[in-house]
C-alpha cells in the first residue's frame, strides 16, 4: 500500500512543476467540472425542499370541506371485490377499514389519543405495541412485501382472535361473542355522552376535536361501503355527533340559567338561610338572590299569566312539605305563546324599580333512574320514578332544552302541589348512554402468584410488622 501511494504522488508532483502558465483549457476544463458538480447538489437540496414544504401543505384530513381524493377503477375494484366484498367477514373488514383510515389520516398527538379511546370503548384493541415499527423488520422483507402487507405487520389497531390463554376479556373476539353487538351508534353515543367529557372536563376544543375524530371516521366507513349491512346503524351514529355539536353548548348556557328567576324566587320566600344546600351549585344566570318584593311580584306575574289564578289557592299559608334530589327525562317542553308575552310586557310596564320578568314555560318530566356504572342494587327507588310533573322555566332556558335531556336536581314540593327547582347538579344530553366497556378501561389481567401469603409465624419474613413487633413474632 506504500509504494502504490508512493508511485501515484510522484507523477502528480511533475505536472504540477511542468504545467505551463499560458496552458489555459486544461484550467478551463477543470473549472468548469468543478461547477457542474458543485451545481448538482444545490439542485438536489432545491428539490428536497420542494417536497418537504409539500408535505407540510398536504391536508390532515380533518378540514371542513375535506374529501377523500378519487379512486382510480383499479383503487374502486379492489376495495370492492376484494377488501370489503360483504362475503368477507365483518370483523376483517371493520379491522383492516380502521388500519387504511388511520394511514391516510395525518392525525396529532391528540387525535391519535382520542380516536385509540373510542376504538379501545367499541371493543378493539388499539393499546401501543413496542418493536413493532418498519425499523424492526428486515429491509429484504420490507422489500418483498406491499403496502397493505407492512401495514398489517406495524398496525397497533386490531381485533383479538386468541383462545382462551391467549386473550383479553377487555376487548372483543370474535370466537367469544358473547355479551358483544355491532351497535355504531350505541359506542357513538356513549363516548360523546360518557367517556369524552370525562376524558376532557371542560376543554371544549378538546372535546369538538374528539367529536370530530369519530364523525369523520363514521363517514369514512359510510362512503367506502365497509359494511352496507350496518348502513343505517353508522348513519344514525353519525346523528349522534351531530346531536352532540348541538347540545354541548346547549347544556353549558342551561347551567348558567337554571334553575331561572321564577324557582330562586320560590327558593328565597320558602326556604330559611339554614336549610339552604344549594350553596356548592349554581344559581341562577350567576345574579345575586332577589329581595323579598321583587320575590313576590314574580310568582304573582307568572301564576297570573301562565297557570291563571285560581290554579293554586292564595288565601292560603305556602310552605315546603318535600324536598329531594331526583333526576328527570324531559318529556315534553311548552313554550309561551304570543298572548302570554302581552300579558309579561303589560305587567312590566307597572315595575318600575326592578328588572324585568322574563315570559315563561313548562316543561313536563318524569323521574328516571341513570345507569352510570355505580352500584345501585342496594339503593332505594323513588316512589315519584315514573311519574309525570310539570316545572316552570323561562323561554330563554325552555329554548335550550330538548327533549330526552336528563336533568338532576333538587326538587321541593310546596303544600298546595307546585314543585320547583331549588338547585341544579347536572346535565346529560338526549343521547345520553352509558356502556360497560367504560368499567374495563383501568381493568388488568390477574396474574398468578407463587409467593406463600404472609404469616406471623415466619421467622425469615422481615416485611411483617405485627402490633409494633419489627421481628414480626406474637408474644405468647
Amino acid at each position: 500500500m506504500s509504494s502504490t501511494l508512493d508511485s501515484s504522488s510522484t507523477p502528480m508532483e511533475d505536472t504540477q512543476k511542468d504545467t505551463p502558465v499560458d496552458s489555459g483549457e486544461s484550467r478551463i476544463a477543470d473549472t468548469e467540472n468543478v461547477k457542474v458538480q458543485d451545481a448538482k447538489p444545490k439542485e438536489a437540496k432545491k428539490k428536497s425542499k420542494k417536497r418537504s414544504t409539500a408535505a407540510k401543505k398536504r391536508g390532515t384530513g380533518f378540514e371542513e370541506f375535506y374529501c377523500d381524493p378519487p379512486m382510480t377503477p383499479a383503487e374502486h375494484s379492489e376495495e370492492k371485490d376484494i377488501i370489503y366484498p360483504p362475503h368477507r367477514p365483518f370483523v376483517d373488514r371493520i379491522e383492516e377499514c380502521v388500519q387504511r383510515f388511520r394511514a391516510r389520516r395525518r392525525m396529532s398527538p391528540e387525535r391519535e389519543v382520542l380516536f385509540s379511546r373510542y376504538l379501545v370503548l367499541g371493543g378493539i384493541d388499539a393499546t401501543i405495541r413496542q418493536f413493532q415499527g418498519t425499523r424492526n423488520i428486515g429491509d429484504d422483507v420490507l422489500a418483498d412485501s406491499s403496502k397493505s402487507a407492512v401495514r398489517e405487520m406495524t398496525a397497533d389497531d386490531v381485533i383479538q382472535r386468541g383462545a382462551d390463554g391467549n386473550r383479553s376479556v377487555r376487548f372483543y373476539n370474535p370466537n367469544y361473542p358473547d355479551h358483544w353487538d355491532v351497535d355504531f351508534t350505541g359506542v357513538a353515543a356513549g363516548f360523546v355522552s360518557e367517556h369524552l367529557p370525562q376524558l376532557v372536563g371542560a376543554k371544549t376544543d378538546q372535546f369538538l376535536m374528539g367529536v370530530d375524530v369519530v364523525l369523520n371516521f363514521l363517514k369514512y366507513v359510510d362512503r367506502h361501503d365497509v359494511c352496507p349491512e350496518y348502513r343505517d346503524d353508522v348513519r344514525r351514529a353519525q346523528k349522534v355527533c351531530m346531536k352532540a355539536l348541538e347540545e354541548l353548548p346547549a347544556t353549558t348556557n342551561l347551567l348558567r340559567w337554571l334553575p331561572g328567576h321564577f324557582n330562586t324566587a320560590l327558593t328565597v320566600l320558602y326556604i330559611k338561610p339554614e336549610d339552604d344546600d344549594s350553596s356548592n351549585f349554581s344559581v341562577s344566570l350567576d345574579q345575586p338572590l332577589p329581595d323579598i318584593k321583587f320575590a313576590r311580584a314574580s310568582l304573582a306575574a307568572t301564576l297570573s299569566c301562565l297557570m291563571g289564578p285560581d290554579r293554586f289557592p292564595t288565601n292560603a299559608e305556602w310552605f315546603v312539605t318535600d324536598k329531594d334530589e331526583l333526576t328527570f327525562e324531559v318529556l315534553e317542553i311548552d313554550l309561551p305563546n304570543n298572548a302570554t308575552r302581552a300579558k309579561y310586557k303589560t305587567l312590566n310596564q307597572h315595575l318600575v324599580n326592578y328588572p324585568d320578568i322574563h315570559p315563561c314555560g313548562t316543561i313536563t318530566a318524569r323521574a328516571v333512574v341513570i345507569r352510570n356504572g355505580w352500584d345501585t342494587t342496594g339503593a332505594t327507588i323513588p316512589p315519584d320514578t315514573g311519574k309525570k310533573c310539570q316545572f316552570v322555566l323561562e323561554e330563554g332556558a325552555l329554548r335550550l332544552l330538548t327533549v330526552d335531556m336528563k336533568l338532576t336536581m333538587g326538587v321541593c314540593t310546596l303544600n298546595v302541589g307546585l314543585k320547583f327547582i331549588h338547585y341544579i347538579k347536572g346535565i346529560l344530553p338526549s343521547f345520553y348512554l352509558f356502556l360497560p366497556q367504560e368499567l374495563m378501561f383501568q381493568y388488568k389481567e390477574p396474574v398468578p402468584n407463587d409467593r406463600p401469603s404472609r404469616s406471623v409465624h415466619d421467622p425469615e419474613d422481615d416485611g411483617d410488622v405485627v402490633a409494633g413487633n419489627p421481628a414480626g413474632d406474637l408474644d405468647d
